[in-house]
């Protein structure tokens, strides 16, 4: 795929399932999450894009505060740095004011347009933005329940 500069096109097909979340009532929507199931290649070939753009990011792409989703950090750090905040507040005798914010929640899309743009503002290598391209143009999917499946339809964010 790399060195052919091409994603086949069985790659770009995905398999949606839904989970229950176990919270709420099991009947509505809201309280189940998707997951897609794609084929072994396609998580691989995803694994190696994801680890090329983890190690183009690292490179003091990203500011020393985003801790999630980036190598020997995670939330977990974000918490001991939020607790280490409260205390020093408290010992000097401030108030301290937080928000928490689920983005996933404001931004359940993504732009296609502004991710490549994304890509190519920080540098990427040409073949590589080709290639998340590729692997973004045309992408299908089906849902199943019950072990019915729908027809495919177009993934369009």
């Amino acid at each position: 795929m790399w060195c052919q500069r091409r994603v086949p096109e069985d790659v770009k097909d995905a398999t949606i399932v839904h989970l229950y979340k176990r919270k709420g009532n099991w009947q509505l929507c809201d309280n189940h999450g998707g997951i897609s199931l794609v084929k072994i290649a396609g998580k691989i070939f995803a694994r190696i894009v994801l680890t090329r753009l983890n190690g183009h990011l690292e490179q003091g792409l990203l500011r020393e505060s985003q801790c999630d989703f980036r190598r020997h950090r995670g939330t977990t750090d974000v918490i001991f740095a939020c607790h280490q905040l409260q205390e020093k507040c408290q010992e000097m005798r401030t108030h301290l004011y937080t928000s928490f914010v689920d983005l996933t929640k404001a931004f359940d899309t993504v732009n296609r347009d502004g991710l490549w743009k994304f890509i190519q503002k920080f540098g990427f290598p040409e073949r590589f933005t080709q290639m998340v391209h590729q692997l973004h143009d045309g992408m299908t999917a089906r849902v199943t329940d019950n072990g019915t499946v729908s027809k495919a339809f177009t993934v369009t964010n």
